[in-house]
């Protein structure tokens, strides 16, 4: 047991500051960050899974600060990349949830809002159903266990960087990139949703030109929603292979900010 785990107390803040860094990351990665899961039952699995990777990042831990500054700016540390980890991962979901807003809007759906609990905003009937799929990918794909493991190998990649160090243009650089993909990936996924609604204002434009004896308003909204969900219906396939594949690339965007620290 004491080969695995700290015997004195004062190496028991390595253990703290694993603690903090899971912390970190669960107050943003999905699923963990779910308004639904209480925060006692956040703390107490980042406490476990803490002492369950102390003996694989224990080697990669550096010295235990002695004085109060050290142990403060180790905390902070901690939990800023724990935070930036997580923040990653939030930001692919919320490029989800902006694409199905924009699809929504587009369909005609921008006026029958939903309330969503977790990010406490009105949004768009369709973001939920994006959002649980997105959900349920991450889950069925094990993306969380894959999240795990980054979470160990983050000690081994920040061992050497240096707080100081953060503010440089390289960080920026990486943090901006990732940021960037939030509204690129939002475009692409609602692009095919646009070209079919504007396609179809088209022809409804045309066809009140030809035949302006018919109000061709009557049928617009509801030609929007049905072409709205049988196109969804035809590219979720596509869709879900695309989510996956976004999905995916979190791990690459992970470890290329953590590069750079």
């Amino acid at each position: 047991m004491t080969a695995l785990y700290p015997g004195a107390w004062t190496q028991i803040l390595d253990l703290v500051l694993v603690f903090l860094r899971l912390l970190g990351l669960f107050l943003l990665v999905p699923v963990f960050s779910h308004a639904s899961i209480p925060v006692t039952i956040r703390l107490l699995t980042a406490l476990a899974l803490s002492l369950a990777v102390y003996p694989l990042v224990h080697p990669f831990l550096g010295a235990v600060p002695t004085t109060l500054t050290g142990l403060v700016g180790g905390a902070l540390r901690e939990s800023v990349v724990g935070l930036l980890m997580g923040f990653i991962a939030y930001l692919t979901f919320e490029a989800i949830e902006l694409a199905a807003q924009f699809v929504g809007y587009q369909m005609g759906l921008g006026a029958a809002g939903l309330m969503d609990p977790q990010n406490h905003a009105q949004v768009s009937v369709i973001v939920p159903l994006h959002t649980w799929l997105a959900l349920m990918i991450f889950l069925v794909a094990n993306f969380h266990h894959e999240f795990i493991r980054l979470f160990v190998v983050s000690f081994e990649i920040t061992q050497r960087s240096q707080f100081q160090s953060w503010d440089g243009p390289g960080m920026l650089n990486a943090f901006f990139t990732v940021t960037a993909k939030l509204f690129i990936v939002a475009v692409q996924m609602a692009a095919p949703f646009t070209l079919l609604i504007l396609g179809m204002n088209i022809a409804l434009g045309l066809f009140a030109r030809l035949l302006p004896q018919i109000n061709m308003l009557l049928f617009s909204f509801s030609l929007t929603v049905f072409l709205g969900f049988s196109g969804l219906y035809v590219v979720a396939p596509d869709l879900l292979h695309y989510i996956e594949g976004l999905l995916g690339e979190m791990s690459n965007d992970v470890i290329s900010v953590l590069r750079v620290l």
